[in-house]
C-alpha cells in the first residue's frame, strides 16, 4: 500500500506478507443425546470434526478420533458421513473399558471455503464431518 498526496513530503509505504496455512486445522466437538438413559435405554454421541485450513485432512494424515465411553456401551451402530463403519476395520471398541478408537487413514475432512466479503475480511466456512456412535447402556 502506498499512501501520497497533498500534505505528505514522501508517500508512506506499508508491506505485509499472508501466508496462507499448508494444512489442515481441526477442531471436534462432542454431544450427548439424549441427557438422560435409563438402563437398556440407547445413546448416542455425536463427533463433529471441523477444518479451518484451507488444505483437506486426507486418508494418509492419520486422523484418529479416541474416546473412553462412560457409561459403557454395548451393540454400537457406528457411521461416518452417514456411511456404516464396522469394528476392526474403520474403527476398534473394548466393551470392557468403554474405549473406542478410529483407525489411521478412515477419517477426512475437507478443505475450508473462504469468502471475501465487500469490506475486503474473509468469512470462513470449514469443512466438516460427522462420526456418530450409537449403543445400549
Amino acid at each position: 500500500v502506498t499512501v501520497s498526496g497533498n500534505g505528505l513530503s514522501t508517500p508512506v509505504t506499508a508491506t505485509a506478507t499472508v501466508t496462507a496455512e499448508t494444512e489442515p486445522r481441526l477442531t471436534i466437538s462432542k454431544s450427548l443425546c439424549p441427557a438422560t438413559v435409563t438402563e437398556n435405554g440407547q445413546l448416542t454421541y455425536t463427533f463433529v470434526i471441523r477444518n479451518f485450513g484451507n488444505t483437506a485432512a486426507v486418508a494418509t494424515d492419520n486422523v484418529v478420533v479416541t474416546d473412553t465411553f462412560d457409561p459403557i456401551l454395548s451393540n454400537l451402530i457406528v457411521t461416518f458421513d452417514g456411511t456404516a463403519w464396522t469394528q476392526g476395520v474403520q474403527y476398534n471398541y473394548t466393551p470392557a473399558t468403554g474405549l473406542f478408537s478410529t483407525n489411521p487413514g478412515q477419517i477426512t475432512v475437507p478443505a475450508a471455503t473462504y469468502t471475501q466479503n465487500p469490506d475486503g475480511s474473509y468469512t470462513v466456512t470449514p469443512g466438516t464431518a460427522v462420526l456418530t456412535v450409537t449403543g445400549t447402556v
